[in-house]
């Protein structure tokens, strides 16, 4: 029988909420054509794309970052399961701190700082980088097409911690992952803290590859 006494703590984990919508071809029509009437309205896009010092992205068009005030009643439908699953992401990310709120009456409250669409054109993209302002950052895709894979057009995050120098160390073999890529799919949503560095891929379809991005904070009310 062992005498081993001991438990293992995990410390500052990193949470990636992956959600589908099963909704999402009643809606997709009603998103592209607000989309391409917003282009029409506001043909230079997001005044970051007209920035000389700024070289983030890479052939795209960018909205401004108030999508979520639009009075579209699919965009409102749609923010309303986009902050669902925030929820259900921290609940889970947050709950020895959860449990430890003496006032039960006190509920989590989703608040969407910012938020905006981004249509790719070919093989447009943004390079790495993070998102300040907030806690909790979403990626929505709109459309993308059937083409799209693991390298083509996906998502990835790049390990937060340093990995091991030493190879023939086995022991911090589970930092040897340098980042986590995930495949596009439209309706697939995914929600991360904000400190993880992220980017994409470029898409070499023929379709736009057409996604919302989210700033999200929590409160307790």
């Amino acid at each position: 029988m062992s005498n081993f006494k001991g438990k293992i703590n995990t410390f500052w984990p990193s949470f990636i909420g992956e959600f589908q919508n099963e909704n999402h071809t009643l809606i997709k029509k009603d998103l592209l054509n607000f989309f391409k009437n917003y282009e029409k309205e506001n043909p230079k896009g997001n005044e970051q794309l007209h920035d000389e010092s700024y070289v983030g992205n890479y052939n795209l068009y960018q909205s401004d970052y108030d999508l979520h005030t639009a009075g579209n009643e699919t965009i409102k439908t749609l923010f309303g399961y986009i902050g669902k699953c925030i929820y259900e992401t921290i609940k889970i990310a947050n709950q020895k701190q959860i449990e430890k709120i003496e006032d039960k009456t006190k509920k989590l409250n989703v608040r969407f700082n910012e938020s905006w669409f981004i249509r790719y054109n070919k093989e447009g993209f943004i390079f790495p980088h993070a998102h300040s302002n907030c806690s909790w950052c979403c990626l929505y895709y709109v459309q993308i097409g059937e083409d799209a894979s693991i390298k083509n057009g996906s998502t990835y995050f790049m390990r937060p911690y340093q990995g091991s120098q030493n190879k023939n160390d086995f022991g911090s073999q589970y930092l040897e992952d340098e980042n986590r890529i995930f495949t596009p799919k439209e309706g697939k949503l995914l929600v991360w803290p904000s400190h993880l560095i992220h980017g994409s891929h470029p898409y070499k379809g023929e379709k736009n590859r057409t996604i919302i991005s989210i700033n999200s904070s929590i409160n307790l009310i």
